[in-house]
């Protein structure tokens, strides 16, 4: 059965030799590390809904989900005995966005579904994917704050402002590793981070670097608006998860505050001006 005939509607019936039952405590443990994983990688909330039920379905479980930023509450129940149901509550932790997390979570939850692999397997797999790197340290390092130091020629930047941004950027990027290495609150991190990226690229506007300083000092934060998970909120309003999207939009007023919070402390401080 083709992966295209199963996306329009709803999951059709196993085949005979399909998965061996596991018990309901199992694959409910798996399936909410599972759902929290995928979220908090940046995945919108019907795509969480869809491919935990997929795995729930592979085992035999109907699995119901409520999913919002900070618990995903799972209710699952026998197909074939609805007397034996389970409920659980699961925090959610920030991992930041990963859209490579996000396709193999995808992937690993068709790869049950076809291929009826056992749930240890399964975990085997998450365990895996979760502990693999998207990318290495030294190469975001450089890829990050070029992509950025790009963004100066949209604000008609000049070469100067490119390479203050640059040089932001790149202090910024190993400042926000270290951050959350730490553990430090997300709100936090951009708070801080933003100071710094501005601050440093103010640097070299004061060495007289650039003539541009607004494209220098206000492009210099731009990598770190989170527009990623501002697109997942309209997304979920547009899936009718208007909870959900509406708790996105408000958490996302909320970073960006911090943001330009950040950069008000580097202009407070420094008297400049970016207009």
């Amino acid at each position: 059965m083709s992966k295209t005939q199963t996306t329009r509607g709803s999951l059709p019936q196993l085949p005979q030799n399909s998965l061996q039952k596991p018990p309901i405590e199992e694959i409910c443990d798996f399936l909410c590390a599972y759902s929290s994983a995928l979220l908090q990688s940046g995945a919108y909330t019907a795509r969480v809904i869809k491919c935990t039920n997929r795995i729930g379905h592979s085992f035999g479980y109907e699995v119901h989900l409520s999913v919002f930023l900070q618990y995903i509450t799972i209710n699952i129940a026998d197909k074939k005995n609805y007397n034996n149901r389970r409920t659980q509550v699961i925090k959610n932790m920030h991992l930041g966005i990963n859209l490579s997390l996000i396709s193999n979570l995808s992937a690993l939850s068709w790869q049950i579904y076809d291929e009826n692999i056992s749930l240890k397997e399964a975990k085997e797999h998450f365990a895996y994917i979760c502990a693999k790197k998207s990318h290495s340290l030294l190469l975001g390092a450089l890829l990050i704050p070029l992509g950025n130091a790009t963004f100066c020629k949209l604000f008609d930047g000049d070469f100067g402002a490119l390479l203050c941004i640059f040089v932001g950027t790149f202090v910024g990027f190993f400042m926000r590793n270290f951050f959350h290495k730490i553990r430090l609150d997300n709100r936090a991190q951009l708070l801080f981070a933003s100071f710094i990226v501005s601050f440093v690229a103010y640097i070299g506007v004061w060495l007289g670097l650039t003539q541009t300083p607004g494209a220098a000092i206000g492009g210099s934060i731009l990598y770190l608006i989170p527009g990623a998970l501002i697109l997942n909120a309209f997304v979920d309003i547009i899936h009718e998860n208007t909870l959900m999207g509406i708790s996105r939009l408000i958490n996302m007023m909320v970073l960006m505050v911090c943001i330009a919070a950040g950069v008000y402390l580097t202009l407070a401080i420094t008297n400049a001006s970016v207009l």
